[in-house]
């Protein structure tokens, strides 16, 4: 059953509205992002002698095709990855927010 605007509450267009708004900005990524602290391997290296000198590297961890993966993020893209990262949270907070509005109306019986 398709339901026009019309039979939307405030609400619910108001959800509907800002989802489309956000859906046309562009990137958007599922997933968390991890700071890791690793050893480089280099004998002589200042990471060997203390964790707290080993080097930072940033990585998106995803599950994908029911496995989770590990992807590298270069320094000049995690200003963009983050942002993308917490687009993808908004979206999914203003989905959440219209299935429960959807959800009401099931339980008001219409």
């Amino acid at each position: 059953m398709h339901l026009s605007s019309k039979s939307l509450s405030p609400e619910e267009r108001r959800l509907y509205s800002q989802l489309h708004q956000m859906l046309m900005q562009a990137g958007m990524l599922r997933g968390s992002l991890v700071v890791m602290r690793r050893r480089c391997g280099k004998g002589g290296c200042r990471c060997n002698k203390s964790p707290r000198n080993r080097h930072r590297s940033l990585v998106l961890k995803i599950g994908k095709n029911g496995r989770q993966q590990t992807i590298y993020i270069p320094h000049p893209w995690e200003e963009r990855v983050r942002a993308w990262v917490a687009h993808y949270a908004e979206i999914r907070d203003v989905l959440e927010r219209l299935c429960l509005a959807c959800l009401r109306r099931v339980e008001r019986g219409g």
